[in-house]
This record gives structure tokens, C-alpha cells and sequence, in this order.
């Protein structure tokens, strides 16, 4: 009986400090500033093919490693694959809900930011970087989507890429 309690109170310890340590916040010097570029794909995508100078947050973390990885005042810009995935305008949403004040989709995504020639990181094998779409009428009248050439325009005049 005895060892059963000190395992769980190991457990329990182990536990505690695990949480603890995911609710620690990086020091605002560490944190992205400006204008960050937010990849939500998973890891395996986002190291394929990505929007130079990007960082990856994957989708379902978005509310757990944002605030340790971008300031609060920066100018973010979410993206996925393609006009066919709906995770940047989500990730958008869940940032703006988090208190992020200028937050913006790129519903294009990685795929047409590919197509369109413009700098990548990565090898570019991934077969969905080919496939040409076309964006829905409520993304082109949404206020808080960004378009290739805006995004393209804002990296330049930020000297990104």
C-alpha cells in the first residue's frame, strides 16, 4: 500500500510540474514581433514547403503555443495549404479570441504561394503544392484574409524576404 502511494505521488508530482511548465510564458524579448508568418500544418508539411522565414504552430496548438512564441501587438498572418483547408481562417479566429489585435488569413496558403513563384523554405515534394484552386466568394469579401500579393508586399516592406 505504501509504494502504491508513492508512485501516485509521484505521478501526481510529475504531473503538476509538467502543467506548470506549459503555463510559463517565453519573456516578451523572445517573442516574435512585427509581422510573423504562422504555418498551422503539421510538422512533416510545414518542413516539406513553407513561406520563407515562417514558424510553424501546428493547428491544434494554436491556444497553448501561441502565447509563448508571438507578442500580442505583432502583425500575424495565418496560413495552410490551400484554399481547400479552413485552418487559417480558424487559427485566425482563435488568435483574435485570444486578445491578438491585427490578425489576418492568407487562405491561399502554402500550395499557391508555391505556384506563384514566391520564396519557399524546403523541398517542395508534396503533391497538393501543384494543384491549382481558386478562392470562394466569402473568402475574397472577407476583411480579415490576406491575398498573395499583399502578403508578398508586406514581407518586402518589412524586409522578410
Amino acid at each position: 500500500m505504501f509504494l502504491n502511494k508513492s508512485v501516485a505521488l509521484v505521478a501526481v508530482s510529475f504531473l503538476v510540474l509538467t502543467i506548470s511548465s506549459c503555463w510559463k510564458s517565453a519573456p516578451a524579448s523572445e517573442k516574435k514581433t512585427g509581422l510573423v508568418l504562422v504555418n498551422v500544418l503539421d510538422k512533416e508539411h510545414f518542413d516539406d514547403c513553407s513561406i520563407k522565414g515562417s514558424v510553424n504552430i501546428v493547428f491544434d496548438k494554436i491556444e497553448q503555443d501561441a502565447p509563448n512564441m508571438i507578442d500580442k501587438d505583432a502583425e500575424v498572418v495565418v496560413f495552410c495549404s490551400n484554399y481547400m483547408c479552413g485552418a487559417s481562417s480558424a487559427a485566425r479566429d482563435q488568435l483574435i479570441n485570444m486578445g491578438y489585435k491585427k490578425v489576418y488569413a492568407y487562405e491561399g496558403g502554402v500550395a499557391e504561394w508555391f505556384q506563384k513563384g514566391y520564396p519557399v523554405d524546403g523541398q517542395a515534394k508534396k503533391g497538393y503544392l501543384n494543384v491549382k484552386m481558386s478562392p470562394h466568394a466569402d473568402v475574397q469579401d472577407d476583411k480579415l484574409v490576406i491575398s498573395a500579393e499583399e502578403l508578398k508586399k508586406k514581407l518586402e516592406e518589412n524586409k522578410k524576404i
